[in-house]
């Protein structure tokens, strides 16, 4: 198991695992880059002490009176050479004769590394290279590591003839590796301290900065359970402030469920306190009444509250399901008929209609009504008429609450018709009647839970104000839309009437 970092520790780890190794890698290079001039800057300095010498030697060739090189005075430049510095020193003089056969060695030890090639030609030798040219290069003499610098001159005596000298001088250049090397290590120690000071700048300055959001974390703890008010960023970093916004929202949209909770509990307990209290009254009149047609009369009383309750409970069952967004998987495994669901609401409150003299019509998406569908069941095997993306039972909830809507408040000898329709990519069941209707500034209202308008009190006193709420609730937790409408009042009935229109997603049409 891998271990879990303080939380009050994470941001100052985490940036130190960052700012760390980074800071490392570049300090080392810096080093490293320092090491490299500085190694360059002692190689100029050492080539610098040998051309001296060098040219010191090469001043100093001269013809004897037997036409042979020779070089004068050779001691006073090896001791020249010797006071420079305290370092070991090579001399080493080398002629060539005209033909390249013969070499004679004026000065210096035999063995001595020569350079490869022509700096300014690289595919010719050393010694074929012009007159004057020179060359440093890093070898090693008597297994010690030295810099060497080498000069050639071309001379020619009196026939014409070409002498070639090869001057070298070099030094053991130990010094320059052990100069590098203590810098180098200086270096490391100086950006070592640098770096120490640095993460200990980064650990206190993050606790610094974190100062407001540990007061801020003090002051959630001391909070009570049901205290939501936002909290406060005055003094919250800018870039902490749109968490803390972000928490502020959620704040308030908890206090709004709640708010909307509690009135939905307060409108519930009315709503069935009053048929209870009712039951309640009628039960006490019943038990004392002896005369047995008053005793019938009181208890279809009470049976018409118990049916009234039994109501407002499944009604607000539906709104607490309806008002549960749906999942994603239950959005892509639901999809039903509309128009076959439609039908079937109309089916079953088709008595209720017919009990209030009512005549209840009903328009599929083929044009096609009762008569028209003679046989009255839908082929089990045939392709959906008008697939939504929602369940079957949310779909039958919702059009059997707007049906029951337009069934209580449309007078006896009013006309209600149903309609599905395909428009493009929405599907639109229509609920229309020719009834009081609703004024257009009080449409919006009348989706409230538990508002009921005064005219809507008169013509159904046994409502609860749910059905518009429980209807728009399913149709938007299937991404849908219900509207309500002017209806149709061409018949003359009184009124103007009211179409609910509810607009539900195409679904494709299921293989």
């Amino acid at each position: 198991m891998r271990p879990r970092l303080r939380s009050s520790n994470g941001l100052r780890l985490r940036l130190l695992w960052v700012l760390v190794p980074v800071l490392m890698g570049l300090l080392v290079l810096d080093s490293w880059r320092d090491s490299v001039s500085l190694a360059r800057e002692l190689e100029r300095a050492y080539d610098q002490s040998l051309l001296e010498p060098a040219q010191a030697l090469s001043d100093n060739l001269r013809w004897d009176a037997e036409g042979q090189l020779s070089l004068d005075e050779p001691l006073h430049i090896i001791s020249m050479f010797e006071v420079l510095s305290s370092r070991r020193k090579f001399l080493r003089v080398q002629l060539q004769t005209p033909d390249g056969t013969q070499q004679r060695l004026l000065l210096g030890a035999a063995e001595f590394p020569e350079p490869a090639h022509d700096p300014a030609y690289p595919s010719r030798p050393f010694r074929a290279a012009d007159d004057g040219t020179r060359v440093s290069y890093a070898a090693e003499v008597d297994h010690q590591p030295v810099r060497v610098l080498a000069l050639l001159r071309v001379l020619h005596d009196q026939s014409g003839q070409e002498w070639r000298v090869l001057i070298q001088t070099a030094q053991t250049s130990a010094g320059i590796e052990r100069t590098v090397r203590s810098l180098m290590w200086d270096s490391l120690l100086r950006d070592g301290r640098t770096l120490l000071v640095l993460v200990l700048v980064v650990w206190l300055g993050v606790a610094w900065g974190l100062r407001p959001l540990q007061a801020l974390r003090r002051a959630v703890q001391q909070r009570r359970s049901d205290d939501l008010q936002p909290l406060a960023t005055e003094a919250v970093p800018g870039e902490v402030r749109p968490l803390v916004d972000a928490m502020n929202l959620h704040l308030a949209q908890q206090r709004d469920a709640l708010a909307q909770q509690r009135q939905f509990l307060a409108d519930a307990s009315h709503q069935l306190r009053t048929p209870l209290a009712i039951l309640s009254t009628q039960t006490g009149y019943a038990l004392r009444e002896t005369d047995p047609d008053a005793v019938q009369a009181t208890l279809r009383s009470m049976l018409q509250q118990l049916q009234r309750g039994r109501r407002v409970s499944e009604q607000l069952l539906a709104l607490a399901h309806a008002s549960q967004p749906a999942s994603p998987q239950a959005l892509d495994g639901a999809v039903c008929d509309a128009n076959a669901v439609a039908r079937e609401v109309v089916l079953a409150y088709l008595p209720l209609a017919l009990d209030k003299q009512q005549d209840l019509g009903w328009t599929d998406v083929r044009g096609q009504d009762f008569e028209g569908d003679a046989e009255g069941e839908t082929d089990p095997g045939a392709a959906m008429a008008a697939p939504v993306q929602a369940a079957a039972t949310a779909v039958y909830e919702l059009l059997a609450n707007l049906v029951h809507n337009a069934i209580a408040y449309t007078p006896a000898g009013g006309r209600i018709n149903v309609s599905v329709q395909r428009e493009g990519a929405w599907v639109e069941i229509r609920v229309q009647d020719n009834g009081p209707g609703i004024a257009p500034e009080d449409r919006e209202r009348a989706f409230a839970r538990f508002s009921r308008l005064q005219a809507d009190a008169a013509l159904a006193p046994g409502g609860s104000g749910l059905g518009l709420a429980i209807a728009r609730a399913y149709v938007q937790r299937f991404h849908g839309d219900l509207l309500l409408q002017d209806g149709d009042a061409s018949d003359g009935a009184a009124g103007r009437g009211l179409t609910a229109l509810v607009r539900l997603p195409l679904a494709p049409d299921p293989a």
